[in-house]
């Protein structure tokens, strides 16, 4: 009997110190399926390809996030429509992803102009929401929805709560219980999720991105001003395995503050200008440790030439990315 009372509180003790059950949430781990993002998809070279589903399902991965420039295929007039080729293709989308029996998560990516300007799109962000609720209220709530990504610039911390909260309540009237995913402000920084002000609902899932340190996972990259040098190692020290650990508790600290509402990593990775090896390591690390505190956790990205863990050229995975990602991976 003794031993029964021990291990139940060892169990509870584990489970209170590493933050929550993955069982809270039916993801866990997941890939970004990138093109839709850029202006129109393959103007950045990348296209989501029919073949890509089977073959993020027999990896191992659950889901896929898939971000989408709506903002770029909608009128700027009220009542801002929503061009329907591109409802046709995530519809598409959708359903290949359906097909293979992972989830999916849709988002507002790339919305620049609400970053610069939010008082004048707040209307537009909300009426591309009313639409895209609208469209998917009968679909399976497999489909989850993410309000916008990377909120940042002029939309603060405290205009962000203002429109989220705002968002949320035009997504429920379509969609009163389906998962909604909640970006953390200041670029979905893990710091900014203590600013963050959420509605009363139980169906809210909230996300950070995680590129620390960033002189690593950016290093070389062109869109990083001033560009940052090459050359810069994750060895895994001590150190270094400390920082990632004490950046993801606090994001677990406060979820825990905040009625244990889930947390999701949707975007982590490092760009192709680092050694391999290194990106190997912190990818393996980083995703252990997501996995150990109950954060479910999507890689950024699937096929691009910076980020892939899929060589969309040659047709192959980059194998070391991939078992760093799931290491029980059944691809040879």
């Amino acid at each position: 009997m003794k031993k029964i009372v021990f291990l139940f509180l060892l169990v509870f003790f584990i489970f209170n110190i590493n933050g929550y059950s993955q069982e809270r949430l039916p993801i866990k781990r997941g890939v970004n399926l990138t093109g839709l993002e850029a202006p129109f998809e393959g103007s950045w070279g990348v296209y989501v390809k029919d073949e890509y589903f089977e073959l993020v399902k027999k990896a191992g991965f659950d889901h896929i996030r898939l971000p989408v420039r709506w903002n770029g295929h909608a009128a700027y007039e009220p009542p801002y429509t929503i061009r329907s080729y591109i409802f046709d293709r995530v519809d598409q989308i959708i359903n290949l992803a359906f097909k293979n029996k992972l989830y999916v998560i849709i988002n507002i990516h790339n919305y620049e102009e609400i970053m610069q300007n939010p008082e004048k799109h707040k209307e537009r962000f909300l009426a591309l929401w009313k639409q895209i609720a609208e469209h998917y209220r009968n679909y399976p709530d497999s489909l989850w929805f993410e309000l916008l990504n990377e909120p940042n610039t002029n939309l603060t911390p405290q205009l962000w709560n203002e429109y989220l909260a705002e968002a949320i309540k035009v997504i429920r009237e379509t969609n009163p219980t389906r998962k909604i995913v909640v970006d953390t402000a200041n670029w979905a920084n893990y710091s900014t999720i203590s600013f963050l002000k959420l509605p009363e609902d139980k169906n809210l899932v909230v996300s950070f991105h995680y590129y620390n340190p960033f002189n690593f996972t950016h290093q070389g990259a062109d869109w990083v001003q001033p560009q940052l040098p090459v050359g810069v190692k994750w060895t895994g020290s001590d150190q270094e395995r400390k920082a990632i650990e004490r950046e993801l508790d606090f994001t677990v600290e406060w979820a825990k503050r905040n009625g244990n509402v889930p947390l999701y990593m949707g975007e982590f990775g490092a760009y192709h200008r680092a050694d391999m090896e290194s990106r190997v390591r912190w990818t393996d690390f980083v995703a252990r440790s997501a996995e150990k505190r109950g954060i479910a956790w999507a890689y950024w990205d699937f096929a691009s030439a910076g980020f892939g863990v899929y060589d969309g050229l040659n047709k192959m995975w980059r194998m070391d990315l991939l078992k760093a990602l799931i290491p029980d991976t059944k691809i040879k």
